[in-house]
């Protein structure tokens, strides 16, 4: 798919069915082999078997940025591979301990540090939660160094691996639709 096949699927989709389409892909630009991506996604449920779904997103899935500062760039070598994980236990655990970081060390920490977690809140606020917001040392975090570490395989060229933890599908497929709206916006205003 070229840039320009993207943006005009982009422009004539509707943002929730296009987020729908790429969570629950059979292949993605990263792993285009079936069979493979559903071995790589069975080796990180392993890991998180009480998730409701877990998928390759980001330019991995679609193989273009949404990120508006990064103008629709492609997949590259030294692209990262984006796992969203949806499952409501894990979210929590994860949004517990930084919880109990943040209540136990609120008037010891920067303020720059308090501006990171508060904008990290925020996140957990949309829906969505990554381990490696913890500060410190943490069991969580551990797992999800070693997971990471163990995903960034052969199936995805060994690229560097992070993951986001989902309260539910709804929070899910309302981050991915964002980043489908700003790509809307700003992929009409984007020359060809």
């Amino acid at each position: 798919m070229t840039l320009e096949e993207f943006l005009m699927a982009v422009q004539s989709g509707n943002s929730i069915d296009l987020a729908a389409e790429c969570l629950h892909r059979d292949f993605v630009h990263a792993i285009p082999n079936e069979v493979t991506y559903k071995a790589f996604l069975e080796e990180v449920r392993a890991d998180y078997p009480l998730s409701d779904r877990v998928a390759i997103m980001g330019s991995g899935n679609w193989k273009f940025s949404l990120n508006p500062h990064k103008n629709f760039s492609e997949y590259h070598i030294q692209s990262d591979i984006d796992i969203a994980i949806i499952c409501r236990l894990t979210f929590e655990q994860a949004w517990e301990e930084l919880r109990t970081y943040h209540r136990k060390n609120f008037y010891l920490i920067s303020s720059a540090k308090k501006i990171e977690i508060k904008r990290h809140g925020e996140n957990v606020y949309s829906g969505f939660i990554s381990p490696k917001w913890i500060p410190g040392k943490s069991s969580l975090k551990l797992k999800y160094s070693l997971n990471t570490n163990k995903y960034s395989n052969e199936a995805v060229g060994y690229r560097s691996v992070n993951m986001m933890y989902f309260k539910n599908t709804d929070e899910a497929l309302d981050y991915y639709v964002r980043g489908f709206v700003l790509a809307q916006r700003k992929g009409s205003n984007h020359e060809l």
